[in-house]
């Protein structure tokens, strides 16, 4: 079975779903929690910019009128060069802001996982990621989805590609949405209760630093070879019509 998948919702019906994303989004209650995978650490920072000492002086004179006359002096400084650097990239941020230069990865160890069913589309679970670390992090690639530890990650829908890396700011979130099954072929289904999340590194698309779980408010029928998966975005609005 192909893993792309068809846009369902129809454009006249696209801001009031992502109205219920975004509801839906705030009012999980999902419990979250992490593998045992000991967490990456890395960190980035950008330098300020640098301001130099004024230079150069002038003089001058002007005679008042009525009033009197007299002379003085001014001595305008010349705007100093930069020299600060910054290594944010264009294009980044999620939600609530761009996280700025860093390569560190989103991983259990930095974020909170939710995972909320949506009853638009049918079988469709959102995932929701916010960095709860005090420096950013990025949202490499897709997440890797699997129902249990045991099982492999589901496929990635391939046109769901983001534009550029999504950087997440502390209490930014980035999301994406996972399709349980397909229509029905007569693959039996299974009931799952939670979402096990691995998360990618920079590079290729290993997993990298602890896992992160949700538990699900209700089970959800699953059929792993019809599941598919978005890659990470950083709004809502992109997955309003997948």
């Amino acid at each position: 079975m192909t893993t792309r998948t068809t846009f369902r919702i129809a454009a006249a019906a696209t801001t009031t779903l992502v109205a219920a994303l975004a509801l839906t989004a705030c009012g999980s209650g999902s419990d979250t929690g992490a593998g045992d995978k000991p967490a990456a650490s890395a960190s980035g920072s950008a330098s300020a910019p640098a301001t130099g000492d004024p230079a150069g002086t002038g003089s001058g004179s002007g005679a008042g009128s009525a009033a009197g006359s007299g002379t003085g002096k001014h001595s305008p400084g010349t705007p100093a060069k930069s020299t600060g650097k910054s290594t944010k990239k264009p294009g980044s941020g999620g939600t609530g802001g761009g996280g700025g230069g860093t390569d560190a990865p989103c991983t259990g160890a930095n974020v909170k996982l939710t995972a909320t069913p949506v009853s638009r589309p049918v079988n469709h679970i959102l995932l929701t990621a916010t960095n709860t670390g005090k420096t950013p992090c990025n949202a490499y690639d897709a997440p890797a989805v699997a129902f249990s530890n045991a099982q492999s990650p589901i496929a990635v829908d391939k046109d769901t590609i983001p534009q550029a890396v999504v950087s997440l700011a502390p209490g930014a979130s980035a999301y994406a949405m996972v399709r349980t099954m397909g229509e029905p072929d007569g693959t039996p289904s299974y009931q799952a209760g939670q979402v096990v999340v691995f998360f990618r590194g920079k590079v290729g698309m290993e997993s990298t630093g602890r896992s992160a779980y949700a538990v699900l408010s209700k089970g959800v029928a699953v059929v792993d070879a019809q599941a598919t998966s978005t890659y990470w975005q950083p709004d809502l609005s992109t997955l309003a019509s997948w």
